[in-house]
């Protein structure tokens, strides 16, 4: 094989490859639009595969693109001198051209004038524009009652008709959902509510004399997302803290976090990815005992980036707590409102995990962008009796 063919051939799966990273680094950035994701990795080496890419192709090329540019200013060089050197002459006499003939007619040679004939008809199609609506119509319909029936359950499943899993369920990252974004869903209104007209009364300095102190009031104030982690393991101890500070058993009874009729749904699976004195794997949070049981002792650092949406953080940070939701807990109680509860009792885990983190020198960041499924297939739970709902990585910062 000839060196020039073996260069088209680098060159035309280039251009492949070129096209393919292009496709991957629009989607990924769609999908990292759609869903509000950081760190997204998926995104980012698409787009050095596809800068990469490029590089080559401008490399392969460069001659071709030399040559052409250098014909370009050629011709721009002719065509300027000809507009100079035109201004110079006469304009040549323009010939009188003959009237067109109407739109729709032909014209017939038959004797010494054109007679002018009308223009044959078009037979109609036989697959109208009315057909092919009605048939997208029905097959649109079609699909979309057999999406709904699957997603949502049978009528004789009491967990299939709980109002709350049909939104569980309806909300889980997918095709549809990243397609939903094209639509309009109304215009982002002001982000605080203003009332003109109305009597205004000032209120003291926040860091005045009944403001208060210690390490909570600087924990809420220093508190934010953090993505980027130092790398160094947790202790067991530093582990421990944050576990009972979040979700653990007081002294004097009840737990950290509040809970509607103190049902607490929420399970705690906490991914250790380097932590002193434990094995990298998947353990479950039993606050009763403070302890921690061992599920799957494998590195699944690689396995929680994927099912974050390839978040990088996430293999990252030291821990990565994963919360679930068992709806069962609640709904005897109250019913469709079973739901809306377990997810504010999350929350409550969120916002304690954060103040515990930073308090205690730690970094915290919550995602709520992962793949439903496969999150629910590493925790060993269906989805439907017991779900996921909730990712909390925790991490050690650079000083």
């Amino acid at each position: 094989m000839s060196t020039r063919r073996l260069r088209q051939d680098v060159d035309h799966a280039n251009s492949v490859l070129l096209l393919l990273s292009v496709v991957a680094a629009s989607l990924t950035g769609f999908l990292a639009h759609v869903w509000d994701l950081n760190d997204f990795g998926w995104h980012t080496w698409s787009g050095y595969a596809m800068a990469g890419l490029a590089t080559a192709h401008v490399a392969l090329n460069l001659d071709r693109l030399i040559s052409y540019w250098q014909f370009r200013s050629r011709q721009g060089a002719r065509w300027l001198r000809a507009r100079l050197s035109r201004g110079s002459r006469q304009p040549a006499p323009t010939r009188s051209r003959e009237p067109s003939q109407p739109a729709g007619t032909i014209a017939a040679a038959t004797g010494p004038r054109a007679a002018l004939q009308p223009a044959p008809r078009r037979r109609p199609a036989r697959v109208t524009r009315r057909i092919l609506l009605t048939s997208a119509a029905t097959t649109a319909s079609a699909l979309g009652g057999w999406a709904v029936a699957r997603r949502v359950g049978t009528a004789d499943d009491p967990v299939g008709n709980d109002a709350g899993m049909i939104y569980h369920r309806l909300s889980r990252p997918g095709v549809a959902d990243a397609l939903d974004a094209v639509v309009y869903w109304g215009q982002r209104p002001a982000p605080a509510k203003q009332f003109p007209g109305a009597p205004v009364v000032a209120l003291p300095a926040a860091d005045g004399d009944a403001a208060p102190t210690g390490q909570l009031y600087a924990a809420v104030l220093q508190r934010h997302s953090v993505r980027d982690y130092s790398g160094r393991p947790l202790t067991l101890d530093q582990l421990s803290s944050l576990l009972f500070m979040t979700a653990g058993h007081r002294r004097h009874g009840g737990r950290t976090i509040p809970s509607s009729g103190a049902l607490y749904p929420i399970e705690v699976y906490v991914v250790v990815n380097a932590v002193d004195g434990l094995d990298r794997g998947l353990y479950h949070y039993d606050p009763g005992e403070h302890a921690v049981h061992v599920i799957d002792q494998r590195d699944l650092r690689d396995r929680v980036v994927r099912q974050g949406l390839g978040q990088s953080f996430l293999g990252e940070a030291s821990v990565v707590l994963c919360l679930t939701l068992i709806p069962d807990r609640m709904r005897f109680r109250y019913r469709h409102r079973s739901y809306r509860y377990g997810l504010l009792e999350a929350g409550h885990f969120g916002q304690n995990t954060y103040l515990t983190a930073t308090a205690m020198g730690l970094g915290a960041c919550a995602v709520g962008a992962f793949f439903d499924d496969d999150l629910n297939d590493m925790l060993g739970v269906d989805g439907r009796r017991e779900a996921g709902v909730y990712l909390l990585a925790v991490g050690t910062v650079s000083p």
